[in-house]
Formats: C-alpha cells, sequence, structure tokens
C-alpha cells in the first residue's frame, strides 16, 4: 500500500527544487518553466522559508513542492504543484491538511493563497480544506500603445515605493503586491514618481514589461496622477508590450481599463484560511 510523506525542501538543492517545480506544473494554464535564478528570485522576493516548505512524495519517491511563504503570524502557500502521474490520487488534500497543521504548530494565525479561478479542481481543494475567497484578482495587457505624454517622470528608489504601499495602499493585499515584497525588488525593475502618483516596472529594456505597483497617495486620488504618471511611463519606454499579472484586486480594475488596457481571460482568487 502506498503512502503519502512530507520533507524539508532544505534538504534538496536548488536545481532539485527548480527541476520538480517545473514538472508539478507540467499541463497548468500558463507555462511554468522554473530555473535555478528563477527560483532564487522568488524565494527572495516572497519570502520563501526553505526549512517551512515541503518536497511531497509517495513511496519515498518525489511527486511534488508546497513552497512556504512566511512573515509574522501569516503563511502563503507560494506555489503547490503535484507531477501528473500522480494527480487525483488525494494527495492534494493530503498534504494541504498537513501544511496547515504545521502552520498552526508554528503558532501562525492565517495562510493565504493564490489560486487560478480556472482551475476548478484547485479552488475546490482549497475550499475543502477550509479556505475562504476574499477577492477576484485580474491581470491586463496593452500591445503596441499609441500614448505620447511630455510629463517628466522621476526615478526613485524603489524602498520609497515599498514604505508608500505599506502605509497608504489596501491593507489586505495580496501578498505580491504588499509592500515587504516591493521592497525586495531590485534593478533592473525600476520605480517612478509624477507628484503623487508612484509606481514599479520590470527591466523596461525587455520587450515585455510588467507594472508591478501602482499607488496614489490618499489625500491625492480621482486627480488622475496615476493615470498621468503611466502614460508618462510608456511613452518613455515605447514599443513595448505591457502587462499587469493576475494578482490585482478586481475592484482597481477601472484604472488600468483608462490608460487602455485589455483584460486578460484567465483570473485568480485571493483565498484566506484562519488558523
Amino acid at each position: 500500500m502506498s503512502s503519502f510523506g512530507l520533507k524539508p525542501a532544505s534538504a534538496y538543492s536548488i536545481s532539485q527544487i527548480a527541476e520538480l517545480f517545473t514538472r508539478g506544473f507540467e499541463g497548468y494554464f500558463v507555462p511554468v518553466n522554473i530555473n535555478e535564478n528563477t527560483l532564487l528570485t522568488i524565494l527572495r522576493r516572497d519570502g520563501v522559508d526553505l526549512s517551512e516548505s515541503r518536497i511531497l512524495s509517495k513511496d519515498d519517491v518525489a511527486i511534488g513542492l508546497a513552497l512556504i511563504a512566511r512573515r509574522g503570524w501569516t503563511s502563503r502557500l507560494a506555489a503547490m504543484g503535484i507531477i501528473p502521474a500522480a494527480r487525483h490520487s488525494g494527495v492534494g488534500t493530503w498534504a494541504m491538511n498537513q501544511l496547515t497543521a504545521e502552520a498552526r504548530a508554528r503558532g501562525e494565525k492565517e495562510m493565504v493563497l493564490e489560486v487560478i479561478e480556472q482551475n476548478t479542481a484547485g479552488v475546490k481543494l482549497y475550499q475543502k480544506v477550509g479556505f475562504k475567497t476574499i477577492r477576484r484578482l485580474v491581470g491586463f495587457k496593452l500591445e503596441n500603445p499609441q500614448i505620447g505624454s511630455q510629463e517628466r517622470i522621476e526615478e526613485i528608489d524603489i524602498r520609497q515605493l515599498a514604505r508608500l504601499v505599506t502605509s497608504d495602499g489596501l491593507q489586505d493585499l495580496p501578498w505580491q503586491l504588499s509592500g515587504e515584497t516591493i521592497s525586495q525588488h531590485t534593478p533592473p525593475s525600476r520605480a517612478f514618481r509624477l507628484n503623487d502618483a508612484f509606481c514599479l516596472i520590470s527591466n523596461p529594456e525587455a520587450e515585455h514589461v510588467v507594472i508591478s505597483s501602482v499607488l496614489v497617495k490618499a489625500n491625492s486620488r480621482g486627480a488622475g496622477q496615476g493615470s498621468a504618471l503611466m502614460r508618462a511611463v510608456i511613452s518613455r519606454f515605447p514599443q513595448k508590450i505591457w502587462h499587469v499579472s493576475a494578482i490585482l484586486p478586481e475592484e482597481l480594475s477601472a484604472f488600468f481599463e483608462k490608460i487602455g488596457m485589455k483584460r486578460e481571460e484567465l483570473s485568480q482568487l485571493q483565498m484566506s484560511l484562519t488558523l
């Protein structure tokens, strides 16, 4: 009779974890190909604790992984992937019950995660073990933008934006949009300011650029400063394809529609479990 097991991810090499990450998301809704450098960036930005992350096994053979990020009293399931041959075996439910029990034993009070909404099996799994939906998260794309702006933007330290996101942003932002995560971004990512509006983008020299954060100070909202900033940034780096990953709270989507971005089909659910 087969048996499931969990082992600390810290017992494995970065290359082994990266390979299992890629195998665990084979055939997923979006292509996932994780190399060592990509994995190291994920671990640093998201606060993943390899000593508390787990490699899933069946009869002592690795069949998946669960990356656990931790901050204060909250942990996040940063990724859980199971190789195709081991799916639909009950290991997902078993692993989640083990992971939440371990989080309680560590003294944590909440576990959070994001799951692609169209991944009905994944959504049902997390609901089954007690997770509740906080909100829908959406993404956007803008190709061949025809935007002109003469506004002069100022480049700022990413840490300055991170502090503002912490003080002025939504208090229940998804983990990857939080001030703590923003502070872990480094060049070639860049942050810009126009008056009381601020933004963070990925490497603007690349063909595809991700808008990772946009913030307007609370007392200046509603005056169009955010839109003016993003038009100026897009004008400064022409002929790019601009993206907002599907981690944006849906209630903020009107801003990106206003600057001409088109909503992507895939969405996510931000979920939480009180431990």
